[in-house]
């Protein structure tokens, strides 16, 4: 059974679910297709808008958390008016592939520009946009040398000093099954009780917060995605004295990625957007979000570090996926709250 972890109880659920097709207004045709969406809208809209301009296709959004949609298309069943399911970790999509909830795609196109540790074994499930794991840091209070691995935030003379996100968030997750697929249970519960004792009470909401703490010197390192450095530089120029980042030999990763619904009437039209979000879509998902492309034809933004500087995890993200529930279960034994 697929472990959720919404705080909203099955009964609200399966009553939103009820519902949820009468929200959604109309029943898409084959020229609008409907998706569940777990980025946030003014992310992902204008590639969509791209997409209806060349296509004519029309993109009906619903966004929300990526794990309370995957309840509701549990809750919802062969009902669900959803065509395509997009998440920001590629761990929730194979859990909704091993329920049973994906359409394999059969697709030259897509075999052609995503590699395959991006995508599901049956390519139910596709990578769009690649993120890392990296060590945000203040240049005033610390040397690169000092923060060359993860490892290194466990040393004793980082507590207080490390900014971490809350464990209840993929990001956090998806890091612990790709280090528990490498080294193991215990030697992944012994780094995130470490992290847990330096972090102590700087455990924030969210990666956009943790960067904040270390541009405004309220910790000196943080673990964030590297997107979100970029983002805070973009807005607050002027941080550049109190934010950098480094990213660790064999980093985690992951992907925002997209799969068709089963239960989709709309396949064709469904497939034709995920195609162009492999091919065409790839550039703008570098140059409005700064994500790498995970078609590697692609060359990131020029603004970034490029993708031959730093190497990424072996471990493919549908064997990240499949340790997600017990890397879950290994953050409340750790308790990374």
């Amino acid at each position: 059974m697929v472990k959720v972890f919404s705080k909203i109880s099955l009964m609200v659920i399966v009553v939103l679910a009820m519902l949820m097709p009468l929200s959604i207004a109309g029943q898409a045709s084959a020229q609008e297709l409907v998706m569940y969406s777990g980025r946030i809208e003014r992310l992902i809209r204008p590639i969509l808008d791209d997409f209806t301009k060349e296509t004519g296709i029309k993109v009906k959004l619903h966004s929300g958390a990526t794990v309370e949609l995957l309840n509701r298309l549990l809750a919802e069943g062969d009902r669900t008016p959803a065509d395509l399911y997009l998440t920001v970790d590629a761990g929730t999509l194979e859990r909704a592939r091993i329920a049973g909830l994906l359409h394999p795609i059969k697709s030259d196109v897509i075999e052609k520009n995503v590699p395959a540790e991006m995508r599901a074994v049956d390519n139910s499930w596709v990578g769009l946009s690649l993120r890392t794991r990296v060590i945000a840091y203040n240049p005033e209070k610390v040397k690169p040398a000092e923060i060359k691995t993860f490892d290194d935030l466990t040393h004793p003379k980082f507590k207080g000093r490390l900014g971490v996100r809350t464990g209840t968030n993929v990001y956090p997750q998806s890091h612990a099954a790709m280090m528990m697929v490498e080294r193991g249970e215990a030697a992944t519960e012994i780094f995130l009780r470490a992290i847990v004792a330096n972090a102590g009470d700087r455990i924030y909401p969210s990666d956009t917060r943790a960067v904040e703490g270390v541009a405004k010197r309220e910790v000196d390192v943080a673990i964030v995605n590297h997107y979100y450095v970029y983002g805070h530089l973009k807005r607050n120029p002027g941080d550049s004295k109190t934010l950098a980042y480094v990213v660790p030999p064999r980093t985690a990763y992951n992907v925002s990625g997209i799969g068709i619904l089963r239960t989709s009437k709309n396949k064709e039209a469904a497939q034709r957007l995920i195609e162009f979000l492999a091919t065409k879509g790839q550039a703008l998902f570098a140059e409005k979000n700064r994500e790498y492309p995970v078609n590697p034809k692609i060359p990131a933004h020029e603004t970034m570090l490029p993708r031959d500087r730093f190497t990424v995890s072996p471990v493919s993200l549908a064997i990240m996926g499949r340790y997600m529930v017990p890397a879950m279960d290994l953050i409340d034994k750790a308790g990374y709250k």
